[in-house]
Order: C-alpha cells, then structure tokens, then sequence
C-alpha cells in the first residue's frame, strides 16, 4: 500500500493541473480517488505517473480523473510511441540533411 501523503498528493497534483488549465475543479470524493491513485502508485512510479498526467493533459481537452486512473497504461504506452516516433523522424531528417548537401 502506497503512502496516504503520496496518494492524496497524486490527487492535488491532478487538481491543481484542472485548475491551470482553466477547467473547473469537479467535485470528487478525495476519499474514493485515494484508492485509484493507491492502485496506480502499486503499479508506477510516481515520477512517472507525473509525465503521464502532463502528457494526458496537454493531449485531452477535458480531462477526467476516472479515465485517466484506468488507462494510464495507454497513456504511458503513448508517451513511448511519440519517443519513438520523435527519434525516428530526427534520425529522418538527419538522413534527409545529408542527402541534400
């Protein structure tokens, strides 16, 4: 069981996220989201749970906590498409350099 000031910190960081980006904070049951952030905290890091909630919410218009929570994993598995896509097109470029001068 992952540490109640992680999971609850989890959740601020969430909320606080809502609220720059301009989206009104909803009205969640801290105590019910402590354990879905429990559950991701058992599974992740949460360095990496951090870069997945930036990631999800600069790709999502209307982030939702619930969503999030259970598919996290999409999220993460995402982060590492672009990575790979990011490497691919600048290994692309730099070919496409070489081959113009």
């Amino acid at each position: 069981m992952a540490d109640r000031k992680l999971r609850y910190a989890l959740i601020s960081k969430f909320e606080d996220r809502l609220i720059m980006n301009g989206i009104p904070k909803p009205t969640m049951n801290r105590n019910k989201a402590q354990w879905d952030a429990d559950g991701l905290l058992e599974s992740y890091d949460f360095d990496e749970i951090v870069s997945a909630m930036d990631y999800y919410f600069k790709v999502n218009e209307r982030p939702n906590w619930t969503w999030f929570v259970y598919n996290v994993d999409k999220v993460m598995s995402a982060i590492e498409r672009k990575q790979q896509d990011d490497e691919f097109r600048a290994e692309m470029r730099k070919k496409a350099k070489e081959w113009l001068t």
